[in-house]
């Protein structure tokens, strides 16, 4: 009898601690985010993407090909030579966006490393044939993103304009506050083109690191390519940006991460679990009643004698 109760309860323990586990966050599918174009370059002596001068850094761009708003947008990188075979591998992948709306694009780059390679070393490079890129999984959320920052039209020049200045690609523009909401941290992600439409260099520009956007405020950006060389400026064409913001009330971030994970929901008492458990102790309650019950009642009356014989 004492193996009956150890057992009722150790499953209600068990049934309990199940039930104020987190539940798993619900990942969207994967093919809501499509990889639309990449490519890779050797860094250099002082690397803004790359964790060391000479890895090979690939960046490229994602689109949210799906109907609804995405973040937590999770890469990974293979690299394989002439004949397929795997030499190199990264998980690595960040993307430079906070939250994407259907359609929206957004830059990211890949470093391998040589200990991401199967030499453990750099010469792993000298076979690279080509790389994969492939989108793990990402995360659909509801909040809105806000539409309030726009870049207008400025007098006698464009809203955004580009120049090469002395051997590097640059970007600038201005931002306006056209919404109602402040916004604690702003950022610009630009992403610079060759002639075939191929990614081939990225910028990230905070330009507001640490006075909020106000209603009608206003803020000035200035956009070069990370990692930019005389060679990545003579194969820009053309180039694409996005404006990305939190507001005041929400976040203290200073820069987005990889891909920023959403906000969390408010904080609320677990009812869910603390219906599980009084369920799970009622049950266990009325087991070991029954049992004590079962263990008082009088033992059954002797047979009665066995008839006389005569």
């Amino acid at each position: 009898m004492k193996k009956i109760i150890a057992v009722v309860v150790l499953v209600a323990l068990i049934l309990a601690t199940l039930a104020f586990l987190p539940l798993p966050t619900v990942k969207a599918g994967a093919s809501e985010v499509k990889v639309l174009s990449y490519s890779y370059y050797t860094a250099p002596a002082n690397p803004v993407l790359a964790q060391n001068p000479g890895d090979i850094v690939v960046v490229g761009e994602v689109q949210n090909v799906g109907s609804n708003i995405v973040q937590n947008v999770t890469l990974s990188g293979t690299a394989s030579d002439s004949s397929g075979n795997n030499i190199a591998s990264s998980e690595a992948g960040v993307v430079w966006s906070y939250e994407m709306a259907p359609g929206q694009k957004a830059p990211f780059f890949i470093d391998f490393t040589p200990q991401s390679s199967t030499t453990s070393n750099a010469n792993w490079m000298s076979s690279l044939s080509k790389f994969t890129i492939t989108v793990l999984s990402v995360t659909d959320i509801t909040t809105q993103p806000y539409t309030g920052l726009q870049v207008p039209n400025e007098s006698g020049s464009p809203a955004v304009y580009s120049f090469n200045n002395s051997g590097t690609y640059t970007v600038v523009g201005t931002i306006v506050n056209k919404g109602t909401q402040t916004m604690e941290y702003v950022w610009v992600v630009t992403t610079f083109y060759n002639n075939a439409g191929t990614v081939v260099g990225i910028n990230y520009t905070s330009v507001t690191p640490n006075v909020p956007l106000t209603p009608n405020g206003a803020a000035r950006w200035v956009a070069t390519p990370a990692d930019s060389t005389a060679q990545l400026t003579s194969e820009i064409a053309s180039y694409n940006y996005v404006i990305d913001s939190t507001p005041s009330t929400t976040s203290s971030q200073t820069q987005p991460t990889s891909t920023p994970t959403a906000s969390p929901a408010p904080s609320q008492f677990p009812v869910l679990p603390i219906v599980v458990v009084v369920a799970i102790v009622v049950v266990v309650v009325a087991a070991l009643m029954l049992l004590r019950k079962r263990q008082k009642l009088p033992p059954p009356p002797p047979p009665p004698p066995p008839p006389s014989m005569s």
